[in-house]
């Protein structure tokens, strides 16, 4: 039987992955850390990094002037450079979590299986009310109107521990499980929702914002990634959209 010889591999390769890593030399070029200790050579400068771990992102409210997600910065050599945290546009963040959550596989070697590589993020360096950061799809322009990068995750943390709550006083906070729209006996009606993403569009209209197409919208409730709070004046509810 094969089967012990397997599970020894296993163990094996999960012990790999679980031993620390090595630390990146002083200086180094893709070590978030090499940035911040020489911030005025690297501010506004274009940098780039391999995302060794992407930490816990939590939920992006919809109102966030931008999203934050904390890496561990290092090269080539999965050699750790300090942890950083990047900032993006909203409408980007479901996609860099996805993206940079994954390694990239590379060559085949020895015959068994593909070898793997942490991929690289390109961004701006800059310096937010003293925290250094990277900027991703971001111009630097506007970086300094921006929160400090730790209140912006520590506030997306926060959202997705408290769970739905109503954020305007006499108002009642509801859940609209898109996933049951259509569903024997469930209350999310075809008709129902229609009515909330013509609430959606408008409110989007409003805010100056692009209005959601249908397969984006489906992606962004179906990931969780986003917050998305539909305003029903008429009733005083709000509505979170979620997929379960």
């Amino acid at each position: 039987m094969r089967t012990p010889f397997l599970l020894c591999a296993l163990c094996a390769a999960l012990s790999a992955l679980a031993a620390p890593r090595p630390t990146a030399k002083k200086g180094d070029a893709m070590a978030a850390d090499s940035w911040r200790a020489a911030a005025a050579s690297f501010e506004g400068k274009a940098v780039k990094t391999n995302a060794l771990e992407v930490g816990e992102p939590g939920l992006v409210s919809g109102d966030a002037p931008a999203a934050a997600v904390k890496i561990l910065s290092g090269n080539d050599k999965d050699e750790t450079g300090g942890e950083l945290i990047v900032l993006m546009p909203p409408d980007r963040f479901q996609d860099f979590v996805a993206n940079f959550s994954q390694r990239q596989l590379g060559s085949n070697r020895g015959g068994f299986g593909a070898l793997s590589k942490a991929k690289t993020v390109n961004g701006t360096f800059v310096t937010i009310k003293g925290e250094g950061t990277l900027l991703f799809g971001l111009d630097p322009k506007d970086a300094k109107a921006l929160p400090k990068p730790s209140e912006l995750l520590a506030a997306q943390l926060q959202l997705a521990k408290d769970g739905v709550q109503a954020t305007k006083p006499g108002w009642t906070a509801k859940e609209f499980n898109v996933a049951k729209v259509g569903v024997t006996g469930a209350p999310e009606s075809a008709r129902e929702w229609e009515r909330l993403q013509g609430l959606l569009a408008a409110q989007t209209l409003a805010a100056k914002q692009p209005r959601w197409k249908s397969k984006e919208l489906l992606d962004a409730i179906k990931s969780g990634s986003t917050r998305l709070t539909v305003d029903d004046s008429a009733a005083k509810v709000e509505w979170t959209l979620v997929w379960k």
